[in-house]
């Protein structure tokens, strides 16, 4: 019964621990197409920030701009590289050593069943065999494990990034908000401040997105050096189990007799851990779900930010371009104000050689309509000089409603 129920043991053991290689390559397929995604999302952000910066200042520090796109261009060249390359063939290396390696146990455990001896030897082979079955799908539970952290780790990494993001946009919302409300009282110098800012916040943000691509650079050479300590590691288990199962197959040829029960509560042991290994990956799938959630929403915030900046982009634009025309319209007005303030004095003069005249060139003075035209307005200049009033500063859409 020991026997049997070790055989069948085994023989779940290979197909589970086929699953869960198949498993693991599908999980390196999607993590690598995820990356492909946020790779080909940077470019559509970096393309519209470019876009938008040539919109916004034409040809301001381009060499700068430049340099940071190229910068990022390279990063982003090598980590496609690195996680299209090294992760795959690292994986299709792993699954290709490991299906020799099953193979290679599965004639010797058919080899040693098609020997013609006794039934203790067929228990110990059989239990071997399902000893070595327990301990393949545990390394490839710990693989996905590991797998599973590093990638929890770094959508954990890439929330906090993108938190930050949420964080600056807003920010610079809550400031142009502020500043909105001061827009009518500013003059255009202010307006070319708050474009040299908005320039230097896309250079912080390419700056950003530049950190962060370094980043995604050093956690895929830290992933390749765990793979490369994982791999040695590896070797050195399963140099270990080969030495002890010599050790073991010493005493067997010795002695015959092997005892049975310490096989049994060594497989309970190996299927305890097993079970346990299989929660920690439940509970670490469950924890990517929740971060990808928290990353879905905070992909949907940073849209409607960015919606929002660009809605008051266009309506920051549009009172520029009023206060422009407003201003240009009121320098025409005080020039014209300044050109019939200059010829006062030269009204007066002729006021005063009418005065030496006769009579009836005042008269006739008075009753043509352009002299009458001057001499009301000249009274009310001289009336308001006479009266003391103070000249003052008067707003310009006051200005623009007083002039005649």
């Amino acid at each position: 019964m020991s026997s049997g129920n070790a055989g069948s043991g085994g023989r779940e053991g290979a197909p589970r621990a086929a699953a869960a290689l198949c498993g693991l390559y599908h999980e390196a397929g999607q993590r690598l197409r995820r990356l492909q995604d946020q790779l080909a999302a940077r470019d559509v952000l970096i393309a519209r920030l470019r876009a938008r910066l040539a919109a916004l200042e034409g040809d301001t520090a381009p060499s700068l701009v430049d340099a940071l796109l190229e910068q990022v261009a390279r990063f982003r060249e090598q980590l496609r590289q690195r996680d299209g390359g090294a992760a795959e063939a690292a994986l299709r290396q792993e699954i290709e050593r490991l299906s020799k390696q099953l193979e290679e146990k599965e004639r010797e455990t058919q080899q040693l069943m098609s020997q013609p001896e006794g039934e203790q030897e067929k228990e110990v082979a059989l239990l071997r065999r399902s000893a070595a079955q327990k301990g393949r799908a545990r390394a490839a539970s710990d693989i996905l494990c590991r797998s599973l952290a590093d990638e929890t780790h770094q959508l954990r990494r890439t929330l906090a990034a993108t938190a930050h993001m949420c964080q600056h946009l807003a920010k610079c919302l809550d400031e142009r908000q502020r500043t909105q409300g001061d827009a009518g009282e500013r003059s255009p110098e202010p307006a070319c401040a708050d474009g040299d800012g908005s320039v230097h916040a896309v250079v912080e943000k390419l700056r950003e997105e530049n950190r962060l691509l370094k980043q995604k650079v050093t956690h895929v050479e830290d992933l390749n050096a765990k793979w490369q300590r994982y791999d040695a590691s590896r070797d050195e288990y399963v140099r270990g189990l080969h030495a002890q199962l010599r050790g073991l197959q010493a005493p067997l040829e010795a002695e015959r007799p092997s005892p049975p029960e310490l096989m049994r509560k060594e497989i309970s042991r190996l299927n305890t851990q097993l079970e346990e290994k299989i929660n920690d990956c439940a509970e670490a799938r469950r924890e990517l779900a929740a971060a990808r959630r928290a990353r879905d929403a905070a992909l949907e915030r940073v849209q409607m930010l960015e919606q929002q900046i660009l809605a008051y982009k266009d309506d920051f634009t549009s009172e520029r371009v009023d206060r422009e025309r407003a201003q240009s319209r009121i320098q025409e007005l005080e020039e014209q104000v300044a050109l019939l303030q200059r010829q006062v004095p030269w009204k007066q003069q002729e006021d005063g050689f009418c005065s030496h005249s006769s009579p009836t060139d005042a008269a006739a003075e008075v009753t043509s309509p352009g002299t009458w035209f001057s001499l009301s307005r000249r009274h009310r200049v001289l009336h308001g000089r006479q009266a003391g009033a103070p000249r003052t500063q008067l707003a310009p859409h006051t200005q623009l409603r007083d002039l005649p």
